[in-house]
């Protein structure tokens, strides 16, 4: 069920609601009646700070990615989210001043060259149809030469993104072999869902990004993501892809106690892990290294130029897979294809 705060009624999304014959129904403040139901979706006009730089800590490498966060919540259930601790309902909420995200968005884009992206607290395209969201970022962000935007997901909901130019759009997805999917990540799109969303992306003139993160170990690790990676190298071209990111599973360490309660045949449960110097678990560092550098020369076997990044990785990981550090925030950056489109830096 889709509810409106009233305070909500000349919205972006009510407009296209009543346009598109969508039903919803308006409430006051109050949403203590809301069933909290990742079935329901929330329309508030609530305050918040949408664009931000992505969270990070200095112990680790990260880059200078920033987040457009617009809505909160989502319609799939991984066992390994973090948003089981981070948010305190499981409905849908959607902030509706778009006007305040878009001039955030001008107002980042006047600051100099910066990728930006959904799908921080949220999936980016898995409720698409509904909010229409594909309809408000992308002729803003296609006119502005400086913003690259970034829609991540876990789905295959992309009809609404043949509609538009490519321009300044990446499409990405988090892809684990079947069995994780099967067994951590519910009610998303299958393995083949997602390459062959991602493959008619790239055959419409998208650039495609995937990310591995989290990598989950398990008994079949080699098989499971072998098997992953030549269904992707059969489907996607190497020029389509903008980069990869690459990351093993992290977590806050009540989030293993949720997953216990919640999901007692979990594959995470069977591992076991070190808390690491930013106070976040992690599976042991010869562990990780192995899973990662496995991962790499995967790609790297097929994929010679596809730019591969570690996502909240040490620098002497860096250092030992890929021969180098890429430094912190802006100059981890430089590395990414977009800062060298038109010989920019």
């Amino acid at each position: 069920m889709i509810y409106v705060n009233k305070k909500s009624a000349d919205s972006f999304f009510v407009k296209n609601f009543e346009k598109n014959g969508t039903n919803f129904k308006f409430v006051d403040e109050n949403t203590d009646f809301i069933e909290n139901s990742k079935n329901n979706i929330y329309i508030t006009p609530e305050n918040n700070t949408f664009v931000h730089r992505c969270p990070a800590t200095e112990i680790y490498r990260c880059c200078n990615y920033y987040v457009v966060d617009m809505m909160e919540g989502c319609p799939f259930d991984c066992t390994y989210c973090i948003l089981q601790e981070y948010l305190n309902h499981i409905f849908i909420k959607v902030f509706s001043d778009t006007k305040k995200v878009k001039e955030e968005i001008l107002a980042l884009a006047k600051k100099g060259k910066y990728r930006l992206g959904t799908g921080e607290l949220s999936d980016s395209l898995a409720y698409d149809h509904i909010l229409n969201l594909t309809d408000f970022f992308i002729p803003i962000v296609n006119k502005l030469e400086n913003i690259q935007f970034e829609f991540k997901t876990k789905s295959a909901n992309i009809t609404k993104l043949f509609n538009y130019n490519p321009k300044n759009i990446l499409i990405s997805w988090s892809l684990n072999p079947e069995e994780i999917i099967k067994t951590e990540e519910y009610y998303t799109a299958g393995l083949s869902e997602r390459i062959e969303a991602a493959g008619k992306c790239a055959d419409y003139g998208y650039k495609v990004c995937f990310h591995f993160d989290p990598l989950i170990y398990y008994k079949n690790f080699e098989k499971g993501y072998s098997d992953l990676l030549r269904r992707l190298f059969d489907r996607i071209p190497e020029d389509s892809v903008e980069y990869i990111s690459i990351s093993t599973f992290r977590f806050m360490p009540n989030l293993l106690e949720t997953v216990r309660n919640r999901f007692e045949h979990s594959t995470l449960l069977q591992s076991s892990y070190v808390k690491s110097l930013d106070g976040k678990m992690r599976y042991f560092k010869t562990l990780r290294t192995y899973m990662l550098r496995f991962i790499t020369s995967k790609i790297k076997s097929e994929w010679q130029n596809v730019f591969i990044y570690y996502c909240m990785e040490h620098e002497s990981i860096w250092k030992k897979l890929l021969g180098y550090d890429p430094g912190e925030r802006k100059e981890f950056e430089k590395n990414f294809p977009f800062f060298h489109q038109n010989g920019q830096l």
